[in-house]
C-alpha cells in the first residue's frame, strides 16, 4: 500500500518540482529585470538633476561681477560632457543652453556648444517621466529665453511668451503635481507682471503654498522659490499702493534670509520704503539700524553703501527739521566708496550716484547739480533699457528724481516727474494694453473645468460596468466609508468638544490661564499696539456672604456673557482668579480700551434682577490697563496691570486706571 502510494506520489511531485524551478527562475528573471530598471531610473534622475543644475547656475551666475568667469563656465560644461551626450536628457539640455548663450553671451563670451538639431517633443516627454517638477522649470527657461531671442521688444515677447507659459500650466495641472504647477504659475506671474499686476498677484498668490524653499541640490526647479514669490509679492502691492501688505511679506523674505544665514542689507530696501510711505518713521530708522549690522556682519562695502542710502530714503521721505543737515553730513564724504560695484542680478537704483546728486541738491552750485542729475538720469536709463522688466525701475527713477527736485526747492520739475511717474502707474500697461486680454480665464475657472472633465471621464468609466456584483460590491464600500467616515467625524467632535471643555471655564466661557498665555504670547510680541486688562468684580465677597454662592456664581456668568458679547475674536477672555479676570485686546489703544470697558461697565450696572434671589443690586468691577507693544516679558505686564487695578480701588472702586507700559516704567523707576 504504501510502496503503491509512493510510486504513485513521486511523478506528481517530480512534476511540481520542475513547474517550481520554471516559475523560481521567472521570478527571479523578473527581479533583475525590475532592479535593473530602478537603477537605470536613478541614474538617469541624477543625470537630470546635475545637468538642471548646469543650466540654473549658468543662467544666474554667468557674466556676472560675483559670479562666474567664461573659463569657469567652460571647464563646467566641459566636465558634463554634454557635447556628446545623444540621449533624450543632454538633447533637451543643450537645446536650452543653446537659448541661454543667445541671449547671455557676449561678443568675447560663447558657450562651448554645438547644437545639430532642437529636442523634440518627445525628448521632452522623457524628461516629463523623470521629474515634472524639474520638467516644468526647464520648460518655463525655454520659453522665456526663446522668445526673448526671438523678438527684442518686450511688448512682442510677452505676446508669446503669456500663452506658452500659460499652455505650461495647464499642462502641469493635469499631472496633479502641485509643486509643478506653482513653478509655472510664478514664471506666467513674471510675465504678466509688466502687463497687470494683479494678474500677477493672483499667478503668485495661486502658486505661494506649494512653493518651497531654496534647495541648491535641486537649484533649477527651487530658483524661482517661496522667498522669490513672498519678495515678488511685496513689490505688486508696493505698486498697488498696498504698503500694508507689502509689509507683511518684506518681513518673512527678511526673516527667511536670516533663518537660512543669507541676509543681507539689501533685503531692507522693501520693507523700509513701505514703511517710510505708511509714515513709521521710527520703525523704519529700527529696520535701517538692522541693515547695518547685517552689511557690518558680512563685511560687505556694497552693504555698507546700500545701509547709508537706505538712512538718507528715510530723511528723504520725512524731510523733518534737522533732517537735512544729517542728509549732508551723511553724503558729503564718499569718495571711500568709489568703485563699488553691486550685484547685477539685484535691481538697485544707481546708489552711488543717486547720494551724490542728493548732497549737491542741497550744497552744490546750479551748474553741478545739473549735471549730476543729467547722470543720475542717464545711469537709471541705462538699467531700465538692459532689463527686461523695465517698469520698476522707470517708476524708481521718476519718484526719485521728484525727490531730489523738491530738496532743490525746484517744485516745478518735482511735480513734473511726479505727473510721469502717476501716469506710468496709472497706465501701467502702456503699449501692452492688448496683451492683458490673453488668457483671461482664471485660475480657479480653469481647474472647475478639468474637474468637471474629470467627473465626465469617472461617470462614463462606471457606465461601462455591467455586471451586478462589482456595482453591489461599489455600494457596500461605499456604505462603509460613509459609516467610518461618520464615526471618525462623530470620534473628532468629541474628542474637541473634550479638549475645548478642559480649556475653557464652564461658568463663564472664559479661558484658564495656562491657556490664555500660550493664546498671546505672539501677539504681544509684535510691533502693534495692544491692551492687557486685569479685572476685579468689586466687593464679590460681600455678594456671595449676603445672597449666596449661587447668586455669586450667576453674578459671574451674567459678567462673563456681557464681556464675550462685546469683544471681538482676536480678543481674548481669561478667568484669572476667583473674581478676577485678564482680558487681552488685540490692535487696541490704551483710550479704546476705556471705551469698551465703560460700555462692559454700565452693561454689568444695568444689571439689577437675578434669577436666584428677590433682592435687587447691582455688579461693578474695578481694572487695571496697560498699553504694550512688542513687549514678551507677560508676567511683568501683569504686575503692571495689578498696581494699576489697586490704584483704581483704593480711589473708591467702580474705577478704571489706564496707562501705556512705557510711561508706567518710567514712573517706577
Amino acid at each position: 500500500m504504501n510502496k503503491r502510494f509512493s510510486c504513485a506520489v513521486s511523478p506528481l511531485f517530480y512534476f511540481f518540482f520542475q513547474k517550481s524551478r520554471l516559475y523560481l527562475f521567472a521570478v527571479l528573471l523578473s527581479l533583475i529585470s525590475v532592479n535593473s530598471v530602478a537603477n537605470n531610473y536613478q541614474c538617469e534622475e541624477e543625470r537630470f538633476r546635475q545637468l538642471g543644475n548646469l543650466v540654473n547656475t549658468i543662467m544666474y551666475m554667468w557674466n556676472r561681477p560675483s559670479g562666474l568667469s567664461d573659463d569657469e563656465i567652460t571647464k563646467l560644461i566641459l566636465a558634463s560632457d554634454i557635447q556628446q551626450d545623444s540621449s533624450e536628457i543632454g538633447k533637451v539640455i543643450k537645446t536650452v543652453l543653446y537659448h541661454l548663450d543667445g541671449s547671455l553671451s557676449t561678443s568675447d563670451s560663447k558657450i562651448p556648444l554645438d547644437l545639430a538639431e532642437e529636442a523634440s517633443p518627445a525628448d521632452w516627454a522623457y524628461l516629463k517621466n523623470i521629474n515634472v517638477s524639474r520638467y516644468v522649470a526647464l520648460k518655463a527657461v525655454f520659453i522665456m529665453y526663446k522668445t526673448a531671442n526671438a523678438h527684442s521688444d518686450t511688448s512682442e515677447r510677452l505676446q508669446y511668451s503669456i500663452p506658452l507659459l500659460y499652455s505650461l500650466k495647464q499642462e502641469a495641472l493635469k499631472t496633479a503635481d502641485h509643486h509643478a504647477v506653482a513653478i509655472a504659475s510664478i514664471w506666467l506671474a513674471m510675465e504678466y507682471s509688466e502687463i497687470n499686476q494683479m494678474k500677477a498677484v493672483v499667478e503668485i498668490e495661486y502658486a505661494l503654498p506649494f512653493l518651497k524653499h531654496i534647495d541648491i541640490e535641486n537649484g533649477l526647479e527651487t530658483a524661482l522659490n517661496k522667498r522669490m514669490a513672498h519678495s515678488w509679492l511685496a513689490d505688486a502691492y508696493t505698486n498697488l499702493n498696498d504698503y500694508s501688505r507689502a509689509v507683511i511679506h518684506q518681513e518673512f523674505v527678511i526673516e527667511d534670509s536670516k533663518e537660512h544665514d543669507i541676509a543681507t542689507s539689501y533685503v531692507y530696501i522693501g520693507v523700509i520704503n513701505s514703511l517710510s510711505h505708511l509714515q513709521r518713521f521710527d520703525d523704519a530708522l529700527t529696520m535701517v539700524d538692522e541693515a547695518e549690522q547685517v552689511s557690518i556682519t558680512n563685511q560687505s562695502a556694497p552693504q555698507t553703501l546700500f545701509s547709508l542710502w537706505l538712512k538718507v530714503s528715510v530723511f528723504l521721505h520725512r524731510d523733518e527739521p534737522n533732517d537735512r543737515e544729517e542728509i549732508i553730513a551723511l553724503t558729503k564724504n564718499l569718495s571711500h566708496f568709489e568703485g563699488i560695484t553691486f550685484p547685477t542680478n539685484i535691481n538697485l537704483l544707481p546708489v552711488l550716484s543717486a547720494l551724490k546728486t542728493t548732497y549737491l541738491a542741497l550744497e552744490g552750485s546750479d551748474a553741478e547739480f545739473k549735471k549730476a542729475m543729467s547722470t543720475l538720469t542717464s545711469d537709471f536709463n541705462s538699467q531700465a533699457k538692459h532689463s527686461s522688466y523695465s517698469t520698476s525701475i522707470l517708476l524708481g527713477k521718476h519718484a526719485h528724481l521728484s525727490k531730489l527736485y523738491k530738496l532743490r526747492g525746484d517744485f516745478k520739475n518735482a511735480l513734473l516727474h511726479q505727473h510721469k511717474y502717476d501716469l506710468i502707474k496709472s497706465q501701467p500697461n502702456g503699449s501692452y494694453a492688448h496683451l492683458d486680454e490673453l488668457n483671461t480665464e482664471s485660475p480657479l475657472q480653469r481647474d472647475i473645468t478639468i474637474t468637471k472633465l474629470q467627473e465626465m471621464a469617472r461617470l462614463k468609466d462606471k457606465q461601462t460596468l455591467k455586471l451586478k456584483a462589482e456595482r453591489f460590491q461599489a455600494l457596500s464600500f461605499a456604505l462603509v466609508a460613509v459609516m467610518s467616515t461618520f464615526l471618525l467625524f462623530w470620534f473628532w467632535r468629541r474628542q474637541r468638544s473634550r479638549a475645548q471643555a478642559s480649556e475653557i471655564d464652564d461658568l463663564t466661557g472664559a479661558l484658564y490661564r495656562r491657556v490664555m498665555f500660550k493664546e498671546i504670547a505672539k501677539p504681544m510680541s509684535s510691533k502693534l499696539s495692544s491692551c492687557l486688562v486685569l479685572i476685579d468684580l468689586d466687593h464679590f465677597k460681600k455678594i456671595n456672604d449676603r445672597y449666596g454662592h449661587v447668586v455669586g456664581d450667576e453674578v459671574l456668568t451674567i459678567f462673563g456673557q456681557v464681556v464675550r458679547q462685546r469683544i471681538r475674536k482676536t480678543d481674548k477672555f481669561c478667568r484669572y482668579g476667583g473674581e478676577e479676570f485678564l482680558l487681552y485686546l488685540h490692535d487696541t489703544t490704551e483710550k479704546n480700551a476705556n471705551a469698551l470697558l465703560e460700555d462692559i461697565k454700565i452693561s454689568l450696572e444695568s444689571h439689577q434682577n437675578w434669577k436666584n434671589t428677590e433682592a435687587s443690586f447691582n455688579a461693578s468691577f474695578s481694572a487695571g490697563v496697560i498699553q504694550v507693544k512688542a513687549e514678551r516679558n507677560i508676567s511683568k505686564i501683569i504686575k503692571a496691570c495689578d498696581n494699576l487695578l489697586y490704584r483704581a480701588k483704593s480711589t473708591g472702586r467702580g474705577k478704571i486706571e489706564t496707562m501705556s507700559f512705557p510711561a508706567y516704567l518710567n514712573e517706577n523707576i
